[in-house]
Order: structure tokens, then sequence, then C-alpha cells
């Protein structure tokens, strides 16, 4: 089955690719990762059937943004991660399929924007945020021999996971101020006649711009 034609019905890889939507550090508009899910005309009879599969889409996503923002403003205020993703049950031990699930849908989340992802991934100070995925994220390679330790390590990155995906939020938000600000007034360094003009001619600013 076709990743677009799955992705509607399996709940975890859904809500990881919504989750990588929301915190991508950088917009991305909602025509781009809605036609990542197989919105199209092609695929519907009709606009009612757009609306009524869309519908549930539009409110989980809310649903996943205001739950992210309010354990941000709790992790900022209380230093506590109250976050839990869907693949955490209420013991704290993930099923490694159900973390696979969900970072699979994470994953194709950052492929819509692999730009905009690049900061944080060639960043050494933040690609940390992302290494909890590594070992759920499915890539072919024959020559990998798992550690000894390895399901130890998938229980500790899945553990990690809910505070990666707060400080990315936080990272994106912080882009979009930026992005947002206005940008500085440069201060004009006044040119004596006699000193050397800033165009860079060679000649004094009397005979060269000041003259011009």
């Amino acid at each position: 089955m076709h990743w677009k034609d799955s992705i509607l019905h399996a709940p975890l890889t859904l809500e990881g690719y919504l989750t990588g939507v929301i915190v991508a550090p950088g917009h991305i508009p909602a025509g781009m990762w809605l036609s990542g899910l197989g919105f199209s005309e092609t695929v519907f009879d009709d606009e009612s059937d757009i609306n009524a599969a869309l519908e549930p889409i539009a409110l989980r996503y809310n649903e996943l943004s205001q739950e992210i923002d309010r354990s941000l403003a709790r992790l900022k205020a209380d230093r506590v991660c109250d976050y839990r993703p869907g693949f955490l049950n209420s013991d704290g031990i993930p099923v490694h399929a159900d973390v696979r699930e969900w970072a699979a849908g994470f994953w194709r989340a950052m492929q819509l924007a692999p730009k905009a992802w690049s900061p944080v991934v060639e960043d050494e100070k933040l690609s940390w945020l992302l290494s909890p995925l590594v070992g759920f994220i499915e890539i072919q390679n024959e020559a990998f021999e798992p550690p000894d330790d390895f399901e130890e390590r998938l229980n500790n990155n899945a553990a990690e996971i809910p505070r990666a995906v707060l400080l990315l939020s936080r990272f994106a938000k912080l882009k979009a101020t930026q992005a947002s600000a206005p940008l500085p007034l440069r201060r004009r360094v006044k040119v004596g006649r006699n000193e050397p003009c800033s165009c860079g001619s060679g000649k004094k600013y009397k005979q060269c711009c000041l003259a011009n």
C-alpha cells in the first residue's frame, strides 16, 4: 500500500507527520502538507468528500498544536516535560513498533521541506534534537549490526523524543520571530571632505561623491 493511501488509517503515523509539520523550523504551507496526505481533486470524487476527510485532520492538527504549546509553556515555566506523544503508554515504556510508526510520519514531514530543516541537521548544537529518532527511522543498511544494548538505547531514545519535540517547537518559534522582526537601521557614517571616498574610487570625498 502506498504511503499516502495508508497514513490516514494509521493514527500514530499521522500524528508523527502532523507533529513534524507543526515543529518544522520554517513555515510549511497547508497546501503542501495536505498534498503529502493525498488531498487533491484527483483522489476525491467531489469537494464534499474532501471537506469530510479534511475536517478530522484539521481538528487533530489543532489539538496537537495546542498540546505542544501548552507543554512548551510548562517546560519553560516549571522545567517539567509533560508532553506525551501517542506512542507513550501510561507506564512510559513504548512499543518500539509504535515509535517507528510515529517516526515514519515525522520523517515524511521533514522531507516536505528539507531546506527548512538544514539549520537543525547541520548544526552540531542542534542536531542532537533529532538523534532520538534515528534508531526508529527505517534506513536500508545491510551492514548495520545493532549493539548488544540496542533495545535499551531505543527505550532511552523514545523517552527523549517528547522533550526534543518541545525544543524543536521552541526553535521554530524563535526562527519565525526573527524572520518577522524589522531589519535594524544602518547608521550613516559621516565622511570628511578630505577623506577617501567610501565608494572605493580612491579619490577624496569632495572630489568624488560629494561633487556629484
